[in-house]
This record gives C-alpha cells, structure tokens and sequence, in this order.
C-alpha cells in the first residue's frame, strides 16, 4: 500500500511557494550549467548545450581515468571547453558558480542522494536522469521528502526528467485527457536489448536459464526491478487519481526458436531468457485502474522500438510512439527542461506539473 499523504505531493504548478522556502534568484537568459557524471548521456548533452551556446561551467565524474580530461575532448569535440572534470567528491560546489546540474548517474534515489546533497545544498537546481526521480514520492516516500526538504531550505528545484517525459509520463497523460468516461489505462512499450552494451543487455536477463532469471531478476529488484511501475502510477497521480496500491511483477521473454544475438555473435537456443517483460497494476481509491507491459529482449526481425498508451473509456484512443536515437532523446528532454526548472518554485517538481515540453531550437 502506498500513501502519498504529504503536502509537498498536492503541490500543483502554480501554487504559491510555501513559508520557510528560501526565494529563488531570477532566471538567466543562458543559464550556466555543470554536467555530474560524464558517460553517454551527459556527453550528449554537452554537445547539444555547446550548440546552444548555453555555458558549462564545471562537470564532475566519480574517480578514475575521466578526472583531470578537458570535458570538450571527451564528448568529442575535438577542442578544449576549458572545463576539466573534476572528482565529484572532492569538488568545491560552493564554488562552481552552477544555475542547474544535469545529474546523470544510475537510477535509483538511493544511490544519487550523495550527489543531491552536494548540489541542492549549494544552491544549485538539480535535473536527473534516473528513473526513480521522475516520481520520487512514489519510488521512496521517506527519502522524497529529504529532497523536498533541502530544496525549499536552499531556494532550488529538483526536477527528473529524460525520454520518459514525452514517451511515457506525457503521452499517458495527454490521450486521457479527452475522457468523460475513464476505466483504465494500458501502456504497452518494446525496448530493443542490443542497443544497451552488454552489461546493460545482461541486466535485462539476456541469455539468463530461467533459474538463473528467476534468482537474479524475478526475486531482486537487480538494476530494473520496480522502476516502470513508477510510469503509470506517475500518470494516474498527474491526472488526479488517489493511488490505492502499486505491484510489479518481472518474468522471462521466452521462445520455442533459436534467436541471434548479434552482441554475444550467437544464438540463443529455445527456454534461454531473450529478456525482461516487467507487469505493474496501479489501483486508484477512485476506480480506474493503469497498467505497464514492459518488454526490454532480443527484437525478431521486422520489430522496432514503439511504446502505446490505450483508453479503455469514453472516448476511446490509442497513442503509439516509435522511437528514434535514443541517447539524444534523452539528453535534449533534459536540456529542454531546464528553463521550466530554473523557473519553477522550489522543492520537487515533477514533469507532469510544468506542460508538455517545449522544443529549444536556439
């Protein structure tokens, strides 16, 4: 049972900030950016901010052969920025002179919170990529409210977005909001294993027996585990509903025929996991329900990437998504959101409050 009972849950876009939180500092026309953590991701995002010519102004990475390197030359730019990675836990944030940090590190709350710390207690805006900070009240009340807490205290905004925003959370949201009639809703999505690398492709149970799966994925949340049932409860909060119950369940992809692997250069032989099919239910207190059918395996030929959200309702709709360039995506919702950030009353704020996002074309 999940109670999202606090009062910075019922906060909407345009409510008043509330007493106690510190008064935010005006928006810049260029708002000066640190990138935290320099893998795919945050590199991309420095080459769309470079393009802008919106300034980075510091990027920090967790120690090892990225610390010291000029942040142009890792994202491949073939020239210096001036900015050199710094060890994330001996920077001076203080210092760094930041309007908002992208926060690009894995995607659990729990294991960032070191990183919000640093940031939101320097007076710095945060954006993250993890999944969990999308909906943070939902994927860990307690350590939500923490968050919550030292924004307002600083004056800043806590914020997480990345391809989910439009493909997932946005898109659920906007086909339900024709409705006169609402029973439930279905979100259906294919994600394409092989584009991950092949720690990532394991994560997802590839080549796994299913003894193997059922220990290391079904029974553990691993890396995945209870992170997408956070898109249909994240919809159903935005649309107003009053969140009964959430479950997640993870099985095997499984097939009768051998399928090619092209990263493991072989084929996976029948009954061995092709990948993750994830299940979560959200129940509302009001009555209509959501649910997620995640699928993250080995595509068959002639599939793509696609994600749906469908109605069960008046009227009825379907939305299908096919998506394209993954990283890219990503990284442009992070940096399109950073206006909507920097302007936002402090605390966190989720996507579903600030409108669908707007394109950056300058």
């Amino acid at each position: 049972m999940l109670a999202f009972s606090s009062e910075f849950i019922r906060q909407g876009p345009f409510m008043s900030v509330v007493h106690g939180t510190a008064a935010k500092a005006p928006a810049r026309l260029r708002p000066k950016v640190m990138i935290y953590g320099v893998g795919y991701y945050g590199m991309e995002a420095v080459r769309i901010l470079v393009k802008k010519g919106w300034p980075i102004v510091a990027a920090v990475n967790r120690a090892g052969p990225k610390i010291g390197e000029d942040l142009g030359r890792l994202a491949g730019l073939n020239e210096d920025l001036g900015v050199v990675v710094q060890d994330c836990e001996t920077a001076d944030y203080a210092t760094l002179d930041a309007d908002i940090a992208l926060v690009v590190q894995t995607e659990r709350l729990s294991l960032n919170f070191a990183a919000y710390q640093r940031l939101l207690g320097a007076g710095i805006n945060v954006i993250c990529h993890g999944s969990e900070s999308y909906f943070p009240q939902g994927a860990d009340p307690s350590l939500a409210e923490k968050i919550d807490a030292l924004a307002k205290r600083n004056g800043v905004t806590f914020t997480g977005t990345g391809i989910w925003d439009f493909s997932r959370i946005w898109a659920g949201m906007l086909i339900a909001g024709p409705c006169t009639e609402l029973r439930s809703l279905t979100h259906r999505s294919l994600t394409n294993a092989e584009l991950a690398n092949e720690r990532m492709m394991r994560a997802y149970g590839v080549d796994m027996t299913q003894a193997e799966f059922l220990e290391k994925v079904t029974k553990v949340p691993g890396q995945l585990g209870e992170l997408y049932k956070g898109v249909p409860a994240h919809v159903m909060h935005a649309l107003g509903f009053t969140i009964k119950n959430v479950t997640e369940r993870r099985e095997p992809v499984l097939s009768n025929q051998p399928m090619w692997c092209r990263i493991l250069n072989r084929f996976l032989e029948p009954g061995i996991s092709l990948g993750l099919r994830i299940i979560a239910l959200v129940e509302t207190v009001e009555g209509p329900r959501a649910s997620a059918h995640i699928e993250l395996r080995l595509l068959a030929e002639g599939e793509s990437e696609n994600m749906t959200w469908a109605v069960d309702g008046r009227p009825s709709s379907k939305i299908r998504i096919d998506r394209a360039d993954g990283v890219h995506t990503s990284a442009s919702c992070m940096v399109n959101r950073i206006p909507d950030v920097i302007a936002a009353p402090p605390g966190i704020r989720l996507i579903s409050q600030f409108g669908p996002l707007r394109p950056s074309l300058t």
